[in-house]
């Protein structure tokens, strides 16, 4: 992938994913998104098998609802799938 891409690897941690969590808290980061390593990639937001795993000490929660104009409860098209990313990374690509 180029340097300049929208989406970026990371490659799996094993046995630390304590460790990088306590390091996302340290940093005050908003959090983390993680799925266990056997878990298939599906495109089913239903069936998602990814979670998303929230610092309760994040400093910069309150008042973050207020950028976003949606419902953050009504599905995104694209939004559980790379489609997006994945067409931008073509255009970068072409």
């Amino acid at each position: 992938m180029p340097v300049a891409s929208p989406l970026k690897y990371a490659d799996h941690v094993d046995r630390l994913g304590t460790k990088l969590f306590q390091r996302v808290c340290e940093l005050d980061l908003e959090g983390r998104f993680a799925k266990h390593a056997i878990s298939p990639y599906v495109a089913d937001g239903e069936e998602t098998t990814w979670y998303k795993i929230l610092n309760p000490e994040y400093s910069q929660r309150l008042g973050r609802e207020e950028l976003f104009e949606r419902d953050r409860h009504k599905a995104v098209p694209g939004w559980h799938r790379c489609s997006l990313a994945c067409a931008d990374l073509e255009e970068v690509n072409a």
